[in-house]
């Protein structure tokens, strides 16, 4: 899982050290520093670590800060200068403005080059670590399969002995000339090797017209086959809920892949929480030339895409004020609700739910569960006119049915087709009555029965106690409801 870099564990006061590492001097400068020996960007760099900082020295004394954690390869303090001032005993000290509070970074540099120092960085009087940054000297934005030689000789005046990628998956060098070869979207560094220190040059490999990765891959798989296929090296994990990364994307800081309300296994949707390195009217713009819009609503942009998981649309939304863009599923238009997310609940829960969506509840009944179940009418479907849910001895809904109204059989091949869609019908069981589905987990048992009901069943709830009845049909026989209320 990656690390916070070491630099925002001082901001927020906490003093655990990094186990990472870096060439450590031995205390001697190699000379006395000056306000010009630092000015320009330096870079901290090690992906094996998950750790990324980047400072930025002017001349006017204005400091800029950024590192992993607080996203992107983008100043995070832009809009607020730092300042930093040189003292003595070749000291740093740096305030910045981060989450609106300001913050004081103390440093003293140890040995200094036009192309790396080496400082020891203190919390108070405490040592944090020691650790050597690279001068950057140079940056180029590619496209994937692109190749670049830069002209380092006119950065870089020292003698030249090689060249090393940081993250070879993004961008390859040529280790004699320094020709780089762009692999695949994404950000990193290439190593300058010189007889005076290592410098970096930055690469962001970006496309603009294929801003982002394709994420349909995810849709229906669990968190740990993400996981196999992304890495370890996440920032948050929760096997029933989802999976955070950071992401290397140019325009993306974090990526969530997010698991179903009911399933709670499987992927259903991807969010990208975006940076601002490209303006939004621009996204907009490749989303707009993309795919096509579907509705736009409070600077909320509703698009399909054209990926379809199981031959459904995934659909993309692109809400520009929260700067995220979520990845779903287009799924068929639910004939009745589905109360499925419900399963497990009680029965005061439950009311309160069927309150919310304005179902009226009709009365209880003993005849089929021995602990009871409760029935709700039903006033947004034109299928389905009743809901029924049934409670186990552990005061829990266990099953639930949808009473079909009078004349369902008119739109019946559309309602199977919409189960169908919905979930695997189980031929085995089937019969000539009675259609029988589960969900892609094979908890929960669906029957379609054409005496004008589907049931809903989930395995892991215990079951309910069979009441001592003559009533031998799922739940309430419509024929009680049209004697108790005339339908």
């Amino acid at each position: 899982m990656k690390k916070n870099s070491f630099l925002l564990l001082i901001l927020i006061g906490i003093t655990t050290l990094f186990s990472c590492s870096s060439d450590e001097s031995d205390g001697n400068n190699s000379r006395q520093l000056k306000v010009e020996d630092i000015i320009g960007e330096w870079v901290y760099d090690h992906p094996e670590e998950g750790i990324w900082e980047k400072q930025k020295f002017m001349s006017s004394g204005v400091f800029y800060y950024s590192n992993t954690s607080l996203g992107g390869w983008k100043f995070s303090n832009d809009s607020k200068d730092g300042r930093y001032s040189v003292e003595n005993d070749n000291r740093i000290t740096m305030n910045v403005v981060l989450g609106g509070v300001t913050t004081k970074l103390m440093l003293k540099v140890l040995e200094i080059t036009d192309y790396a120092y080496t400082a020891e960085y203190t919390n108070g009087n405490a040592s944090v670590g020691i650790f050597t940054y690279a001068k950057q000297v140079g940056n180029i934005t590619v496209k994937p399969g692109e190749a670049y030689t830069p002209s380092y000789s006119q950065s870089v005046k020292a003698n030249i002995k090689g060249y090393a990628s940081h993250d070879e998956t993004i961008a390859k060098v040529n280790s004699n000339d320094g020709t780089i070869t762009a692999i695949s979207a994404g950000h990193t560094y290439i190593d300058i090797v010189t007889d005076q220190g290592t410098a970096v040059y930055e690469v962001t490999v970006f496309d603009d017209e294929n801003m982002f990765e394709d994420y349909s891959f995810a849709f229906g798989k669990t968190i740990q086959e993400i996981v196999d296929l992304k890495g370890t090296d996440y920032i948050f994990r929760d096997d029933k809920n989802g999976l955070v990364y950071y992401s290397t994307d140019y325009l993306t800081d974090t990526i969530k892949y997010i698991t179903g309300a009911y399933d709670k296994t499987h992927v259903e949707y991807v969010q990208l929480y975006l940076n601002d390195n490209k303006p939004k009217s621009k996204i907009k713009q490749y989303l707009d030339g993309k795919y096509e819009l579907l509705s736009l609503t409070d600077n909320k942009y509703s698009y399909v895409t054209d990926k379809s998981i199981d031959g459904n649309p995934i659909a993309a939304i692109y809400d520009s004020n929260s700067s995220i863009i979520s990845f779903a599923q287009i799924l068929p238009s639910d004939r009745w609700t589905d109360f499925s997310y419900l399963f497990g609940q009680t029965k005061a829960l439950i009311k309160s739910e069927m309150d919310e969506w304005n179902y009226t509840f009709n009365f209880s009944d003993y005849s089929y569960s021995k602990d009871g179940s409760d029935y709700y009418s039903l006033n947004d479907s034109k299928d389905a006119y009743l809901v029924g849910f049934v409670f186990n001895s552990e005061g829990k809904m266990c099953e639930y049915w949808v009473y079909l109204n009078e004349n369902y059989w008119s739109n019946v091949n559309d309602i199977l087709t919409w189960l169908k869609s919905k979930y695997i019908l189980n031929k085995q069981e089937s019969s000539s009555t009675q259609m029988v589905f589960y969900d892609k987990l094979n908890r929960m048992k669906i029957v379609f029965d054409a005496s004008g009901f589907v049931s809903y069943t989930d395995s892991e709830q215990s079951p309910f106690t069979p009441a001592s009845s003559s009533y031998n049909a799922i739940g309430v026989k419509v024929q009680k409801f049209q004697v108790k209320f005339g339908y």
